[in-house]
């Protein structure tokens, strides 16, 4: 799956960015530090949730005839699988967006993530919803997360990390995500109305960020069938395919890898006050032994481990991220998940 990202980008490329991994992103781009950081958030919380690539084209939000140079420069080089513009929330701005893009759906099938401003009400983001094409969509709701550099949370629009959700790359987001509190019936009527919504839910013993309905792509859902999740009602997934179900055991070995790796994590923290190079061995050396045994008994082919000052700048000022890459012994397949400091 690729992603197209349009926003001011802080080494301002004057040509299209194509990557395939973080790092060559903030090379190019600039780092997740710089004061203009949706675009490279979008792009991180892609990578970590198993988009494969990503196109990203520098734009002042501020000014139309800018987005639209952007705009053509991304669709020059498509086809992708989801745009986003983060941060832009003018109603008026986002129709002129979806009729820049509007000609191009006759190319190649993508959609387009849009953010309401952050206090909407539910029924005033349905009346958004009702003016768009079929292609965009509202998603919802904002996402407090911590940004290295800076001390407290801050709140980022949903297209930041929507996409591997609405795609299907990702069963539930990671990284460090606190979603605000909605009300059973706002929650109905946005997913009623096709707004793409994430949901706190419970993953074995981890809190964490799903979407709330399956994937536009996969089979229909049951009507009427429901299940219980922290409260909020979701749709029960439908008869899985082989594919699905290879999908969701290696979902479930890679659950099961991360949270041992996580207990183990949560004993070296304690160790290890300061977030610097001893740690940072520390936690590969640790996460290295939990994958040298789930191959060693077939369950993954092979894998790699990084924790080193690039991975540390994805997480926050006082926890490292570890990245872990698995190659699944079905198919040729690499998921990709952080570990952090609870």
């Amino acid at each position: 799956m690729k992603l197209a990202i349009v926003q001011t980008l802080p080494k301002h490329p004057q040509r299209l960015v194509r990557v395939d991994s973080f790092a060559q992103f903030q090379s190019l781009c600039g780092m997740i530090e710089d004061t203009s950081y949706l675009a490279t958030h979008a792009a991180c919380h892609a990578k970590m949730n198993g988009i494969s690539r990503i196109l990203a084209a520098d734009a002042d939000i501020a000014d139309l005839s800018s987005i639209r140079h952007a705009l053509d420069l991304v669709f020059d080089g498509g086809p992708f699988d989801a745009l986003v513009l983060p941060g832009i929330t003018d109603a008026a701005q986002q129709l002129e967006i979806c009729a820049m893009c509007q000609p191009h759906c006759l190319d190649f099938d993508f959609r387009l993530f849009l953010d309401p401003p952050q206090h909407t009400e539910a029924s005033r983001i349905v009346k958004l919803q009702a003016m768009l094409p079929r292609f965009a969509s509202f998603c919802w709701p904002y996402v407090s997360t911590v940004t290295p550099g800076r001390r407290s949370a801050e709140w980022l629009p949903p297209s930041c990390l929507i996409a591997p959700l609405a795609l299907g790359t990702a069963t539930h987001l990671r990284g460090v995500h606190d979603l605000p509190p909605m009300s059973p019936d706002d929650i109905a009527l946005l997913n009623e109305n096709h707004i793409e919504i994430m949901v706190s839910r419970r993953q074995g013993p981890r809190t964490v960020v799903a979407a709330l309905v399956t994937p536009s792509h996969a089979a229909p859902q049951p009507a009427n069938t429901f299940t219980e999740v922290q409260g909020i009602p979701v749709h029960d997934e439908a008869p899985a395919s082989i594919d699905a179900q290879i999908e969701a055991k290696e979902s479930a070995i890679e659950a099961q890898i991360l949270a041992e790796v996580e207990m183990h994590a949560r004993d070296l923290y304690k160790q290890y006050v300061k977030n610097d190079a001893m740690l940072w061995s520390a936690l590969t050396r640790s996460a290295t032994a939990v994958l040298m045994q789930a191959r060693s008994t077939g369950l993954i082919k092979s894998y790699k481990v990084r924790c080193d000052a690039e991975t540390a700048s994805w997480g926050t000022p006082d926890t490292p991220v570890v990245e872990i890459l698995l190659e699944f012994p079905k198919r040729v397949k690499q998921a990709r998940f952080s570990v952090e400091r609870q």
